[in-house]
């Protein structure tokens, strides 16, 4: 009788431990199918994101090999077709370019930095040889104003400068930057909506000057800029800059490329991935310039206002993926700018100062 007692209580003890030694086995049963569902999540995300590398690394070398062979094909003896077949060849091969270009800004989200640069080179080697075709085969002209010959003799002499700058102009079919600001120090200088409104816009040797561009650009390219703030409105496509020192911008456009520029700091909504390349003590925020017409320069610009990479930026001098480029950072704790105070700061400080004029040297 007493041990069948005992050998009651060692089952009844028996059942605990069986429905624990259970339960562990189910646990670690459901950990191991967990684990195995990551990794084969994260081998799908792996083949899916190298499936979009490869398949953009064929793509992209078959468009620039075409293009490559359309400008090879121009031999010397081209020089014989009609003038507007040619510059229509040179067209196409332009257009295809800026859409490989853009095809390249698209895909940076998923390229490495290194893989970036090097269709850059790519890109750039096209647009030269390219430009060495266009001015070895087309015929040179005295004037670049072919259909606009009546309104060019009728400008005044007077009109070929303006504030010591030679006039220079281009044909629209030439792509050319209609508005040039130069050379000017300590100037406010303000264009809306009529001057920017889809056309190209530079800026070149400015210093000390408050630049406010009111409208949507069709492209903004700056050189040699130092000490200035510089406010764009929406540019559709690129904004591109080279040897700013000690400068604040303020842009919103679907490219941004900065090159050999130190000391910067940028409030910026950019769609695609922004580059900077030779470039140090440069910082980033988000856009928050503002204008009556903000709303809708976004809109007829056809940027997506919501959509801001501003954080994202590739540098072509730093390319360890694991590092942060010591190039560039985000800016902390600090206040948005008031850009009324700075525009009014600004007026007040050049107010004083003799010979001062606001035309802005537009040409």
């Amino acid at each position: 009788m007493a041990e069948t007692e005992k050998q009651l209580d060692d089952t009844v003890d028996a059942c605990p431990r069986k429905d624990y030694l259970l339960e562990r086995l189910n646990k670690r049963n459901k950990d191991r199918q967990n684990y195995l569902d990551i990794k084969l999540e994260q081998r799908n995300k792996e083949t899916a994101l190298n499936e979009g590398v490869d398949f953009f690394a064929q793509s992209f070398g078959e468009r620039a090999c075409e293009i490559e062979q359309r400008i090879g094909t121009l031999q010397l003896d081209s020089g014989d077709a009609p003038l507007p077949d040619l510059t229509k060849v040179f067209g196409d091969i332009t257009r295809q370019i800026q859409e490989l270009q853009n095809y390249l800004t698209a895909s940076t989200m998923f390229l490495s930095d290194f893989k970036i640069k090097s269709c850059q080179n790519v890109l750039n080697s096209l647009t030269s040889a390219c430009d060495e075709a266009r001015q070895r085969l087309l015929p040179k002209k005295k004037f670049g104003f072919s259909g606009k010959k009546t309104l060019v003799k009728k400008l005044p002499p007077a009109l070929s400068k303006v504030d010591g700058q030679e006039k220079t102009q281009k044909t629209a079919s030439d792509s050319a930057f209609i508005w040039t600001i130069a050379n000017r120090n300590n100037a406010h200088i303000v264009l809306r909506a009529e001057q920017v409104n889809g056309k190209d816009i530079t800026i070149s040797n400015v210093h000390k000057c408050l630049v406010e561009l009111q409208g949507h650009a069709g492209s903004v390219q700056i050189s040699n800029a130092s000490q200035c703030t510089i406010l764009c409105g929406p540019v559709s496509r690129s904004f591109f800059a080279e040897h700013l020192e000690r400068c604040t911008v303020a842009i919103a456009c679907q490219q941004l490329r900065l090159h050999s520029s130190q000391s910067t700091r940028i409030y910026l909504h950019v769609t695609c991935r922004a580059i900077i390349e030779d470039c140090r003590q440069i910082e980033i925020d988000g856009y928050n310039y503002d204008y009556a017409e903000l709303e809708s320069d976004f809109e007829q610009s056809g940027l997506n206002k919501s959509q801001n990479n501003y954080t994202d930026i590739a540098d072509f001098n730093w390319l360890s993926p694991d590092v942060h480029s010591p190039n560039w950072q985000l800016l902390k704790d600090h206040a948005a700018p008031n850009w009324s105070a700075v525009r009014r700061d600004f007026l007040n400080r050049i107010s004083g100062e003799a010979d001062v004029k606001d035309d802005g040297s537009i040409i």
